[in-house]
């Protein structure tokens, strides 16, 4: 049983017309050269049933013509015309009308039954092609006759001469699949293989970090991108002035009156020798040292042995010495006098830079709204859409506040913002400290058991895993096996830092004995190839920070005269692993989600394409601590959001275009 056809094709000349339906009807009355014939054997099991004419309003009166010769020659072909709401295709208001019907109708009719031919007018067959391309059809044929006998009389009895191209729609699939996507597993967003090969190309070879000179153009179009922040430390995420704005804020929390501060603060300036507007570091690391009676690696490092002798809680006292520095102080002593890239490359230090405020002064619910409010609109401004922010709530309760009222404050405040910054998403993971008290990392698994909620389908905040961080010496994930089993039991997602500053071992413990569904840095996985093959094939993605990896570990930078480590994002890149870009700290860091990229760039031998970016943003976003369903829409918008931007760099709206 022969199976039907359907063709459409502009109404032209109706000779050109009725070449096509000879062709398709396979009757033995015209003959074809053997190229033609060959191509016409193709459609020997078809039967032509139904002819669809897009018609101008000028072409109609060709419709009798057709209607009539159908009539008589072949009356069991459905004859279907299409109108276009204009005289002919003048201007870009007829080819917009042209196209809705085009389209339409291909939409209506796309299948591997339906053929797209030329019927004489280009600009239609244009749009058909592009429309079945779209939708779906069997393929392209058109039939012309040389010297220009598609105008004489007799054009149906010239068979013979006739040249017909026949271009299936499986051979445009396969070349662009050659073509665009290559050796590639289509790892990148899936509407970027969509975009013309030229386009796709640029985005393949234009490299992000090579040139000092394009570092602010490079930036610029970081920022604009959508991105994903899964490894963001609320305690770490400061900025100078947001430190005295939370200073002065637990001081009038907590009712503390400018005579105790005074008293607090004269006590600071008796041990210092100085008045607080003079603080510097030299002077915090010089009593540290005398204090320690030991090399220190940084002169804010346990910050509370400063003052053994006074009675008032750290916080406290924290926060009337704050209150007294500057800005350019606080970032200096911060810093431990070092300027910006002159890092000491040791996670003890790294740490140390974050105690003179960070977790310290959130002991309110006020200070933990504030701080997440910062946190969330820097995120904003910078377009992160989606960010997993990780706290520990029992180090914010020496005020009073409980670990559920910590837990409860953020998720309220998390929610309060998102409803009024739409396509912005915020979750939590609670975070353990290994080299801390035992009691207080069981109290963090307890809280994210009764919070922790990995799978809620709804829009507001939750907490959705678990984090292990700290030390890694001597602090070997084994050592927690029993403590993480209720995660286990409760499913809650985790994610360990492993691999930052020890060797690999760590990273296998993170993800053989505390099922690890991410890691945090990774950084010596690259010295275990048969791990590498393990954590891509079960998709477990590692969560990089540029600028904390470089502050930790001293890696290069290939854009400046600087030695250090290979940097090994390539080379996990390269071997199909999930990686992410993070900010870590970002106040510890100075920096951005945009800048992070940057960096990532920076740090890779000839930098990173556009393309290896758009890759890193998509992994962001896949890897989240969501559920399956909730994912792909996220992922679903991320895409349309960054073709659309990607058009706009290639294709820009003019108003005269809109």
């Amino acid at each position: 049983m022969k199976r039907p056809l359907k063709l459409i094709t502009a109404l032209g000349s109706p000779a050109l017309v009725l070449e096509l339906i000879d062709f398709l009807s396979n009757s033995r009355q015209y003959q074809y050269n053997e190229e033609s014939s060959s191509i016409r054997k193709l459609f020997s099991r078809h039967t032509l049933f139904e002819l669809h004419l897009i018609c101008t309003a000028a072409s109609l009166k060709n419709l009798a013509s057709i209607q009539e010769t159908l009539a008589q020659e072949y009356p069991s072909i459905n004859l279907c015309p299409h109108a276009i709401p204009c005289d002919d295709i003048s201007c870009n208001g007829d080819d917009e009308d042209m196209r809705k019907v085009v389209y339409d109708t291909v939409e209506l009719l796309s299948a591997d039954d339906l053929v797209i031919a030329s019927g004489g007018r280009k600009t239609i067959t244009n749009r058909l092609i592009e429309a079945g391309l779209l939708y779906g059809c069997m393929g392209y044929l058109t039939i012309t006759a040389p010297d220009g006998k598609e105008r004489a009389s007799d054009i149906r009895q010239q068979t013979l001469d006739f040249n017909v191209l026949w271009i299936p729609t499986r051979r445009f699939s396969e070349e662009r699949r050659t073509r665009i996507i290559k050796d590639e597993l289509g790892d990148n967003f899936r509407s970027l293989y969509l975009l013309p090969l030229a386009i796709i190309n640029h985005l393949r070879n234009d490299r992000i970090g090579v040139d000092q000179k394009q570092v602010e153009a490079d930036l610029a179009w970081l920022q604009r991108l959508p991105k994903a922040d899964l490894h963001c430390h609320l305690g770490g995420a400061y900025d100078s002035g947001l430190l005295k704005a939370l200073a002065a804020r637990l001081l009038d929390d907590l009712n503390v009156t400018e005579e105790r501060q005074t008293v607090i603060r004269d006590a600071i300036e008796a041990i210092t020798g100085k008045s607080c507007h003079q603080l510097n570091a030299h002077d915090l690391r010089k009593i540290r040292d005398s204090k320690a009676g030991k090399f220190i690696v940084h002169g804010l490092q346990n910050l509370e042995c400063l003052w053994p002798d006074q009675t008032e809680p750290v916080h406290i006292r924290t926060a009337v010495l704050i209150k007294g520095l500057s800005v350019e102080q606080i970032e200096e002593i911060s810093r431990d006098g070092r300027a910006p890239g002159e890092w000491a490359r040791d996670l003890n230090w790294y740490m140390a830079c974050g105690d003179l405020g960070g977790s310290a002064l959130l002991q309110t619910e006020s200070n933990l709204r504030l701080a997440l409010h910062w946190l969330m609109n820097q995120s904003v401004q910078e377009n992160n859409s989606f960010v997993e922010i990780r706290f520990s709530p029992d180090n914010y309760t020496r005020a009073g506040l409980t670990i559920p009222q910590v837990i409860e404050t953020l998720l309220n405040a998390a929610h309060e913002f998102m409803a009024e910054h739409n396509g912005f998403h915020v979750n939590f993971l609670i975070m353990a400290t290994r080299h801390k008290e035992t009691a207080a990392m069981t109290a963090h698994v307890a809280a994210a058991v009764t919070f922790g909620n990995p799978s809620a389908h709804d829009a507001a905040p939750h907490i959705t895993g678990f984090d292990l961080a700290g030390q890694e010496e001597g602090n070997d994930p084994a050592q927690f096996q029993n403590i993480f089993m209720p995660l286990h039991h409760h499913f809650i997602n985790i994610t360990i830092h492993a691999g930052e500053m020890a060797e690999d071992d760590k990273i296998w413990q993170a993800i053989y004995l505390l099922h690890a569904r991410r890691i945090g840095h990774g950084l010596k996985l690259i010295n275990n190839k048969k791990m590498m093959g393990y954590v891509r094939d079960h998709s477990i993605a590692i969560e990089m920070c540029p600028s904390s990896n470089i502050q930790t570990n001293g890696f290069r930078r290939f854009d400046r005269l600087e030695e250090g480590d290979t940097y090994p994002l390539k080379a996990y890149l390269d071997y199909s692993l999930t990686v992410t870009i993070n900010t870590d700290n970002r106040g510890i860091s100075a920096t951005t989600l945009s800048n992070e990229y940057l960096e990532a760039a920076r740090m890779t031998m000839g930098g990173l394409s556009r393309w290896e970016i758009l890759r890193l943003v998509k992994n962001g976003f896949k890897a989240a601590f969501l559920p399956k369903d909730e994912k792909d829409r996220l992922l679903k918008r991320i895409d349309e959001e960054v073709f659309t931007l990607i058009l706009n760099d290639f294709f820009p709206v003019r108003k005269n275009d809109e």
